[in-house]
């Protein structure tokens, strides 16, 4: 089925990269190699964020040779640099806005980071911690900045709309991304243990909404927005075996009422139509068309916002 994209535009690590350093903070007697407005950008906080960068990038696109890839090298720190100062720029906007940190939605959320490292290995928190040299803190900061960068994205955009027409135009001239195979509409819940599985299950067995619940308690980012649809599944389809056989299994219209584990965590699975190949039609797809078009001009206009952001500011670089 139609996928959408999610999410406003970051600097490509900070989408892709959860751990990241804050630019907000300040070490005592640190060097300052730039300012933005007046605030300072440490070489610690520059260092931590560049082994990062690095890090991610190697991850992605393979080793960097230190003597033949100066070019490449360069051009990440300079990279480095740009992140700080665009956090640097979020965090001085949102405070001229009034925009506050949840700092109970951080702490949950940290706790969730915590939870998931220590399930890939014993003491994968501490670990990971220990690993990158940083404390507690620096992740709290990170996820404070992610939590004022969406809340500034959302103050920016609010206004912006779609209408029907430009989904429909979307619609006609892309029709062939809209198409399926045979096969069986699933939708799922994905949470990370038992005990959340059974929670949501008691809730759905009360009647209340599978779409809600998806929304509320998901932690599968490409379906949770879209009631927990994961599209049409046949046995082509390349996911997680357990998640598969249980998915094809099931009836059309009927709900599983024991959680099954994967990988990925516990999936609680309800099965819709079974269909032919063939397009979706409009009726069926338009919200989704709706929800990526609105994202996509939200994405362009706070891109802009940014930019213009930068253009104004005052932002020194000592580097050089």
């Amino acid at each position: 089925m139609y996928k959408k994209m999610y999410g406003l535009t970051l600097a490509l690590i900070m989408v892709c990269s959860l751990f990241m350093l804050t630019g907000c903070q300040e070490g005592k007697q640190e060097k300052t190699i730039g300012e933005v407005n007046g605030d300072a950008i440490t070489q610690k906080q520059f260092d931590q964020h560049y082994r990062l960068v690095i890090n991610y990038f190697q991850q992605t696109y393979g080793e960097i040779d230190e003597e033949k890839d100066q070019e490449i090298l360069e051009n990440l720190k300079d990279s480095t640099f740009e992140d700080l100062v665009i956090q640097k720029l979020v965090w001085q906007e949102a405070k001229r806005r009034g925009i506050e940190v949840d700092k109970e939605q951080v702490e949950q959320d940290l706790a969730k980071v915590a939870e998931q490292l220590n399930k890939q290995e014993e003491n994968g928190y501490e670990k990971y911690l220990k690993e990158h040299g940083f404390d507690e803190e620096f992740l709290r900061q990170r996820l404070e900045t992610e939590y004022l960068y969406s809340r500034l994205g959302e103050e920016v955009t609010s206004d912006l709309t779609v209408t029907e027409e430009e989904c429909r135009e979307y619609y006609d001239q892309n029709k062939e991304a809209f198409s399926h195979p045979a096969g069986k509409q699933i939708y799922h819940i994905l949470v990370g243990t038992q005990q959340e599985a059974e929670e949501v299950l008691a809730k759905l067995k009360q009647g209340e909404s599978f779409s809600d619940l998806a929304a509320q308690y998901s932690i599968d980012p490409g379906s949770k927005l879209q009631g927990g649809d994961v599209g049409v599944v046949n046995q082509d389809t390349n996911f997680v075996e357990p998640f598969k056989e249980a998915a094809l299994q099931l009836p059309p219209g009927e709900l599983l009422t024991t959680p099954v584990e994967s990988e990925y965590g516990f999936h609680i699975i309800r099965a819709g139509k079974q269909l032919d190949e063939g397009i979706w039609p409009f009726s069926e797809v338009q919200a989704d068309i709706e929800t990526s078009l609105l994202q996509n001009k939200k994405n362009q206009v706070f891109s802009q916002f940014l930019d213009d952001l930068r253009a104004s500011a005052d932002i020194k670089d000592y580097r050089k």
